[in-house]
């Protein structure tokens, strides 16, 4: 498998561990009585697209994709500081110099 595939889906992943470890909903995918556990899939896969490119995301960007699939807005329904330690996670699973080797955005 090439290693640029193989580091998307690695992102992927663990993006969507993140996701659904915040839940903004409380539906608690992969449980019993929950959705299926890839429920935040395609925010997930929005989200690594843009981490794999830019070397990391904004505030910005993670209202841009939940805004695309919820037509809402992530900030309204976490919070400031909340959506602040989303992104901050989001961006500890990128290496410093960003997947491409490129520096990161805004640095």
């Amino acid at each position: 498998m090439r290693e640029g595939v193989r580091r998307h889906r690695q992102t992927v992943a663990a993006v969507l561990a993140v996701l659904t470890a915040v839940d903004p909903y409380g539906l608690e995918p992969g449980t019993p009585e929950g959705p299926p556990a890839d429920e935040y899939e395609p925010e997930a896969l929005d989200l690594a697209r843009v981490l794999v490119a830019e070397g990391a995301v904004t505030v910005r960007d993670v209202e841009d994709v939940w805004a695309h699939w919820f037509s809402e807005s992530l900030v309204l329904r976490l919070g400031v500081d909340r959506t602040a330690r989303l992104v901050d996670e989001l961006n500890a699973l990128v290496p410093a110099a960003g997947a491409s080797g490129l520096p990161l955005r805004g640095a």
